[in-house]
């Protein structure tokens, strides 16, 4: 009997989310991970408006103009694992990333479900929410991580149950991945839709740094339980 991870990457294939010719290989032994981001360019990703990100050192780097977002084109997800590494340049607001929103229409922050990665801040911008979204999310107590420094994230969701999850971990100098701990949980059943991956830059001024970026969906390893802690 052929191995379960095998069949998912054929299948994978078959749909076309199988990683890109010349990707680099990723750390975490998930063969179902796949690259969203070749270090060169832009492609697969779509900004709210141009010039608010361009690549630089073999990063998405966000150039500071104005409050804005930038969304993996090639597939939305509302069940995934999300894998990315993250630092802040310069800026006035911690990073933030985008989950659960929705592309039509378009409204300021894709109307979606904020997190803060490294250290688990929050947001919620769903119409009739737009507020810090008090119990539906549920920090946990860590060591705070440097954002001026690199640090990773795994990003898990789970569109049935309303559940995403984030845990981070700061990233040695030279070292491809680190053991994370849970930093952040949302719960509400309602929540969990098909939507953008996205990265929000929340104001002018910022310049935010992602690579090392990775979508597994549907997720075949280890659904609902991270694979970097």
């Amino acid at each position: 009997m052929r191995p379960l991870w095998t069949i998912a990457a054929a299948v994978a294939l078959v749909f076309g989310f199988a990683a890109p010719a010349g990707a680099d290989p990723n750390p975490y032994n998930d063969p179902n991970l796949v690259s969203m981001f070749n270090g060169t360019s832009l492609d697969g990703w779509t900004q709210a408006k141009d010039g608010q990100f361009t690549v630089k050192g073999g990063a998405i780097h966000a150039n500071g103009t104005a409050r804005g977002w930038i969304y993996y084109n090639k597939q939305q997800a509302g069940t995934f694992r999300w894998i990315f590494q993250v630092r802040q340049v310069k800026g006035n607001h911690k990073p933030t990333v985008l989950i659960w929103g929705t592309t039509d229409p378009i409204r300021d922050a894709l109307s979606a479900i904020q997190f803060q990665p490294p250290n688990g801040g929050h947001w919620d911008y769903r119409p009739g929410h737009n507020n810090g979204g008090g119990k539906l999310f549920k920090q946990f107590d860590h060591k705070s991580i440097d954002i001026k420094k690199w640090a990773q994230c795994e990003l898990i969701a789970n569109q049935d149950t309303g559940v995403a999850r984030m845990a981070c971990c700061p990233l040695p100098d030279k070292a491809t991945t680190c053991k994370a701990v849970e930093v952040l949980q949302f719960t509400d059943k309602t929540a969990g839709r098909v939507g953008p991956i996205a990265i929000q830059i929340h104001n002018s001024g910022i310049n935010d740094e992602y690579k090392g970026l990775y979508l597994e969906s549907p997720v075949v390893q280890k659904p609902d339980a991270f694979i970097t802690t």
